[in-house]
């Protein structure tokens, strides 16, 4: 199963926030055990690190956070037509329009998120962590 999963999922974790970390760490899990294949954008990744270093205020804990990241998913490039289609869509959150249109153009069989109705009209489907555990 080829999953994109929302940055909320990756700052669950690395943020250890309640009451949505077990889950959100299961869901991580699932991609490094290799049980399904976890994918974040390109844009993704620098939100994470950008988050990640102003909560932190530390460069290297941003990357080391990061780090940990990259290890368990791949990143998909975005391109010049994934933006361009987004902004086509004028969607109220640019960001996870981004998201979802990278994930189609890839492929993923589903976008794994907690903010399920940030990403409805983008036909594809969307699993909250406990939906997606359930499955497993």
């Amino acid at each position: 199963m080829r999953l994109m999963i929302d940055t909320n999922i990756f700052l669950d974790v690395l943020g250890h926030r309640e009451p949505f970390y077990e889950n959100s760490k299961e869901v991580l899990y699932l991609c490094e055990s290799g049980q399904a294949q976890g994918f974040l954008s390109a844009s993704s990744a620098t939100d994470i690190f950008y988050l990640v270093r102003r909560q932190l205020h530390s460069v290297e804990r941003a990357y080391q956070a990061l780090g940990s990241v990259l290890d368990i998913v791949q990143v998909l490039t975005v391109t010049n037509e994934h933006v361009l289609e987004a902004y086509a869509r004028r969607a109220a959150d640019f960001e996870d329009c981004l998201l979802a249109v990278c994930a189609k153009a890839n492929r993923c069989d589903a976008i794994v998120t907690r903010n399920k109705k940030d990403f409805t009209d983008f036909g594809i489907s969307l699993l909250a962590p406990e939906e997606l555990l359930a499955r497993f």
